[in-house]
């Protein structure tokens, strides 16, 4: 199993966050493209080499935020909904579950199996992201981005993103 961490990049540029694994080492940056339309909604993933890995974009849908993931050819909706006891989270396109406090940074995603796919921990200026199985790695980094845009995203730094 492996455990990345995700922090916020608050330096200059579009980078918005940094993924690194257990050793400290880069290994994912998360950025908004430079230039275009609707960039406003759309992040990128790429290796520390640029390569993008993945993508993710945001479908601001009224009385939810919704998020289709793509992995080359393949893509998995993901949709949160407010409710009275905070906000559910749902994949479409997935047998797998969101368990815990998805806002809060503090949850897990699960299998129909009950099989773990992911563990997210929230800590004070970064999150924890234990993956038992690396073939769901990016699946999960992409999680962990569209968890930690949630109670951001009306913030003025993140105005840019």
């Amino acid at each position: 199993s492996m455990t990345l961490y995700l922090r916020r990049d608050v330096s200059a540029g579009n980078r918005c966050f940094t993924v690194s694994d257990a050793l400290g080492a880069e290994k994912y940056f998360v950025s908004t493209p430079a230039s275009g339309l609707m960039t406003k909604f759309k992040l990128v993933i790429t290796d520390t080499t640029g390569n993008e890995a993945a993508r993710i974009r945001r479908i601001p849908l009224v009385g939810t935020m919704t998020y289709v993931l793509r992995f080359g050819r393949k893509h998995v909706t993901l949709v949160t909904v407010p409710t009275t006891k905070g906000i559910s989270a749902y994949f479409y396109g997935s047998n797998w579950h969101i368990v815990g406090e998805f806002a809060a940074k503090n949850f897990s995603i699960i299998d129909v199996d009950k099989t773990l796919i992911c563990e997210h921990r929230n800590h004070a200026d970064y999150c924890e992201i234990n993956i038992p199985d690396s073939g769901n790695e990016l699946f999960c980094v992409a999680a962990s981005v569209c968890s930690n845009l949630i109670n951001t995203i009306d913030s003025p730094a993140l105005q840019a993103v």
